[in-house]
């Protein structure tokens, strides 16, 4: 066999990437794909799945493994696996109290984890269902909370901010603004943005973004090119909106297209489509 259909049946032998979107969160599940150096706004857990995975923090760090992890927003990291991997991103908001990363997080050697192993194991070789996958993801951050408790803190939001992201959520599109959201909550913009940021952890503008990447993940999902889905996402162009999904997720949006993909739309409506 020629080395160029060697690496064609190994692709595609290898077990499917899903991802799974929520409000302010999301879940990939598959082989490790080709992680750089980067960093993000959401906190992102990490576990392996079939073996340990190596981790660093800087191209001046030696490589550690680890078969959990946590990594805090903004924190620089890079992960290496040559089998499957799950990755749950929180953006709102495992936040840290301590913003501390965790490259051996302890939550996978809980008995209740055996739970959330078994299921996400099962996701990936039986297709997909989001309850499953919304069950796995309660227990995982619950464990995650048990045994770290001294660096996350569980969000209690204002109720006026609970109402902005339960609206966000109803809308069909990216198109929102920060004064639209102010007005509907009776703030001046000014300080509706510092009380967003004070409850939630992050700009507002950041959080919009994610709510865009959504929007531009669903149409991508529905047979849209990454251009297009670009523009009805409210991106300027493609490159801007390629940023922000690489510092997001560490990847690429053309990953997308070798992604089945589940997620709700308003409503609590559950849609799946595949790559």
């Amino acid at each position: 066999m020629s080395p160029a259909a060697d690496k064609h049946t190994r692709m595609k032998n290898q077990p499917a990437t899903h991802l799974f979107l929520w409000r302010g969160s999301a879940l990939v599940i598959g082989p490790s794909l080709d992680s750089k150096l980067h960093s993000h706004f959401a906190m992102q857990l990490t576990f392996g799945l079939d073996q340990a995975f190596r981790v660093r923090l800087s191209e001046d760090d030696r490589w550690i493994d680890t078969k959990a992890a946590i990594f805090a927003p903004n924190q620089d990291h890079q992960v290496d696996c040559g089998g499957r991997l799950a990755h749950l991103f929180v953006e709102l908001p495992l936040r840290g109290r301590g913003d501390l990363s965790t490259l051996d997080a302890g939550y996978d050697r809980l008995p209740a984890f055996e739970v959330v192993r078994k299921s996400l194991s099962d996701i990936n070789t039986d297709g997909l269902d989001l309850e499953a996958a919304e069950d796995a993801v309660r227990v995982w951050l619950e464990c995650a909370f048990s045994v770290n408790s001294a660096n996350l803190a569980r969000p209690d939001f204002d109720p006026r901010i609970a109402q902005t992201l339960d609206w966000i959520a109803t809308r069909d599109n990216g198109q929102i603004s920060g004064d639209e959201l102010a007005a509907r909550v009776h703030l001046s913009p000014s300080r509706f943005t510092h009380l967003f940021r004070q409850q939630t952890g992050l700009p507002l503008t950041r959080y919009l973004l994610w709510t865009r990447l959504l929007v531009a993940v669903e149409a991508v999902a529905e047979g849209a090119n990454t251009t297009a889905a670009a523009h009805m996402a409210g991106f300027a162009d493609l490159a801007h909106m390629s940023r922000t999904f690489r510092n997001t997720f560490g990847v690429m949006p053309s990953e997308l297209q070798k992604m089945t993909i589940a997620f709700k739309r308003k409503s609590g409506e559950m849609t799946t489509m595949k790559a």
